[in-house]
């Protein structure tokens, strides 16, 4: 009988050996679950608006062509492009062509000097120099051109399509090439459409003076449309597939458990989005950041 128990033990032990470690690593498996650290957000109600951009360029609408009354030579040249010139200030000093020939005359016994003074008829920058000291000029020709500052505006070339967007007086925001931000109102819409592209050209004044150069090219945001009293989340809450077309939050439950919800986004501003459905309550909390990549549901650990 003992023999008979000895050669049964070594069999039992066999066999309740596995399901004990599969026990013990079934236990393990159950306990190993990943917790991902979360921050959270709540709804809110504001108003949103929708912008639409397009290109704007830089352009001084007053500028004075200083040309010359006379067929001749330029003798004098008083100042460079860039400088500012004051009202009346002399700019060029011309000799005729006929008083040229007399004076490099050797007898030169009439003493005709032949000179005219062109003097600026406006006051502001000169842009362009046309001619140089030595250059020979026709009567008419310009010699330079002279902006005024304060004229600077933005040109927007915008779609016909669009026109109903323009509402003179209306605000509007410049962005610079080097992002600042340039407060401007819709001052006018020329007359005109430009040929090949069918557009129309607004003039944009900006709020306050800047020294900025012609032909800057900026973007222009104008508004579309705004909505009141919307749901809002910040963009960094929603989330998307690659081809944008289906939207989810991660919503939380409780404190530890957070689901992933279906929403139908609407206007996107800067960093935020509206909530067009479904209604969520005030109180509700959402995920702002570690929500990227988890599933339908997942445990999470909210910091601060």
């Amino acid at each position: 009988m003992k023999q008979r128990l000895m050669m049964i033990l070594p069999g039992l032990f066999c066999l309740l050996f596995p399901v004990a470690c599969r026990n013990t690593r079934e236990a393990d498996e159950k306990v190993v679950r990943a917790v991902v650290p979360v921050t959270v957000i709540n709804l809110r109600t504001g108003t949103m608006m929708e912008y639409a951009e397009f290109p704007a360029t830089s352009s001084f609408l007053e500028k004075a062509v200083i040309k010359s009354p006379i067929t001749g030579y330029v003798e004098k040249c008083f100042l460079s492009a860039g400088d500012r010139a004051k009202m009346s200030e002399m700019l060029f000093e011309l000799r005729t062509k006929e008083a040229t020939v007399l004076y490099q005359d050797s007898v030169h016994a009439l003493g005709i000097t032949g000179l005219i003074q062109v003097r600026a008829s406006i006051e502001g920058l000169v842009s362009v120099i046309n001619h140089p000291k030595g250059d020979f000029v026709q009567e008419g020709e310009p010699l330079c051109t002279l902006v005024l500052p304060k004229s600077l505006v933005f040109i927007l070339e915008l779609p016909y399509e669009l026109k109903d967007y323009i509402r003179l007086g209306t605000e509007c925001v410049l962005l610079l090439p080097d992002n600042e931000k340039l407060s401007a109102s819709i001052h006018a819409v020329l007359p005109a459409m430009t040929g090949a592209s069918q557009t129309v050209r607004v003039i944009l004044q900006p709020s306050l003076p800047k020294p900025l150069p012609e032909n800057l090219m900026a973007r222009v945001k104008i508004i579309r449309s705004i909505k009141n009293r919307v749901t809002i989340l910040p963009k960094s809450s929603v989330l998307s597939d690659e081809v944008m077309k289906n939207f989810w939050v991660m919503k939380l439950l409780n404190d530890t458990m957070a689901v992933k919800v279906p929403v139908i986004p609407g206007i996107a501003g800067t960093d935020s989005i509206e909530i067009v459905s479904p209604v969520f309550q005030s109180a509700d909390r959402f995920l702002s950041s570690g929500n990227y990549g988890l599933g339908d549901t997942a445990i999470v650990r909210i910091i601060k």
